[in-house]
């Protein structure tokens, strides 16, 4: 389906609802407010956390390439210009998030538009059912309504003419049991989980130092907290990490599904090294397992953890602290009421706005950008989410040609 029946133009005032507070979702804000749009942010965490977990390791872009024009100029009126000035060099991502992305976020223009460790948990169309009304037309009349749930508000609703979904993968993951299905209890023991990049040997240093530590999965998130588990067992006594590694049928030993990224190749031939019993550390260990059959955490506040190593044979392991970094998978319960909004659909040269493809959905106004665009790839930089961004708002503002990155500078 490539034909548009609705118009994509909306005139501000409106209301757009951005989901994820990540660096695309940041700047998609951040340029909305920039054009007049009221917009209402939503995070389930707070902004850049993921990036933070990868601490004072480089970025693999330089500066210039993770800023943009809009950011360094908000900062700017703000009184408070951005302290990284080498944009020829990559910034660590402690320094990004720190010093550009969280101070962007606290600007006049977008601190009342953010409500973080605030997940949309349900987005429908008012006035409307899955598939009702049939024309899209009629659809795209009518308003968005999200629901929310906030640490601080409880849940609460909000009305949005347009949604942009930044979320990423989400917090979804497959399951740990064999075949990425659920271990048992896992539902139940998950919010006591860590998941993702762990900022080890920084800001959550303390909450591994001296512990035994159960890491599952096989991406570069896991080679990345495997080798800085390691490394902190060098510098404090009594740390020790199991590192339990998704066994396939077919395999051989112990895989990672962590395809080369630059910058990354000294990290994984170590975390190699920790798979294959080469690294020389007993504090570092690494088991291939089928998957965990089953996990609890004790009275002591120890996990318990029973891995599959056989067909017929398990293993319990018991440690401190958990940290899951099974695959991610596309998270889209909130979107139970808009199977549209799961459907993309693509643009050619020879239909009406080949520059959105990637980006449009079959659910009218809610546009998808950065990873959870259906054009993106596996590390998809942030200077391409910036430029859906662009094409975008060009698309919703009925003037293809702006491009707020070139008329809005900063004067320094």
């Amino acid at each position: 389906m490539t034909h548009i029946e609705w118009d994509p133009e909306i005139d501000t005032p409106a209301t757009i609802g951005v989901l994820g507070g990540g660096p695309i979702g940041i700047e998609a804000a951040l340029y909305a407010r920039f054009l007049g749009y009221f917009v209402v942010l939503y995070d389930r965490s707070r902004v850049g956390k993921s990036l933070m977990g990868w601490g004072d390791r480089l970025m693999n872009a330089p500066l210039g390439e993770v800023v943009t024009s809009l950011g360094l100029a908000a900062l700017e009126a703000q009184g408070n210009p951005c302290s990284l000035t080498d944009f020829a060099a990559p910034a660590s991502y402690r320094q990004y998030v720190e010093e550009y992305l969280l101070p962007v976020a606290k600007t006049d223009l977008l601190f009342e538009s953010v409500q973080f460790n605030a997940p949309a948990i349900s987005l429908s169309r008012t006035s409307c059912t899955p598939t009702h009304p049939g024309s899209l037309t009629r659809r795209a009349e009518q308003e968005f309504r999200i629901l929310a749930d906030s640490q601080v508000r409880g849940e609460f609703t909000q009305l949005v003419d347009l949604v942009l979904d930044c979320s990423g993968h989400g917090a979804a993951r497959r399951g740990l049991a064999s075949g990425g299905g659920l271990a048992v209890r896992e539902a139940e023991y998950r919010s006591a989980m860590k998941f993702g990049k762990c900022d080890v040997l920084g800001g959550e240093r303390k909450q591994f130092a001296g512990r035994h530590a159960i890491l599952f999965g096989q991406n570069l998130e896991a080679c990345a907290n495997a080798c800085e588990l390691q490394q902190l067992a060098a510098e404090e006594p009594g740390t020790r990490v199991t590192w339990v590694v998704p066994k396939a049928i077919g395999r051989r030993g112990i895989v990672f599904d962590a395809p080369p990224v630059s910058g990354f190749e000294e990290l994984l031939q170590t975390a190699q090294a920790i798979g294959d019993g080469t690294n020389g550390n007993t504090a570092a260990v690494a088991l291939g397992a089928w998957g965990i059959e089953a996990l609890t955490v004790n009275e002591s506040g120890k996990w318990l953890v029973k891995l599959q190593t056989t067909e017929e044979e398990t293993l319990e392991v018991q440690g401190d602290v958990f940290i899951n970094c099974a695959a991610p998978v596309t998270g889209s319960s909130h979107l139970a009421s808009l199977p549209a909004a799961l459907q993309p659909m693509q643009q050619t040269a020879s239909d009406p706005f080949p520059e959105l493809d990637g980006c449009l959905t079959q659910e009218p106004h809610y546009y998808t950008l950065g990873a959870r665009s259906s054009d993106a790839q596996q590390g998809a930089s942030i200077a391409d989410g910036v430029q859906q961004i662009r094409r975008v708002f060009g698309a919703i503002g009925g003037r293809r040609e702006l491009d707020l990155y070139s008329t809005v500078r900063p004067q320094a």
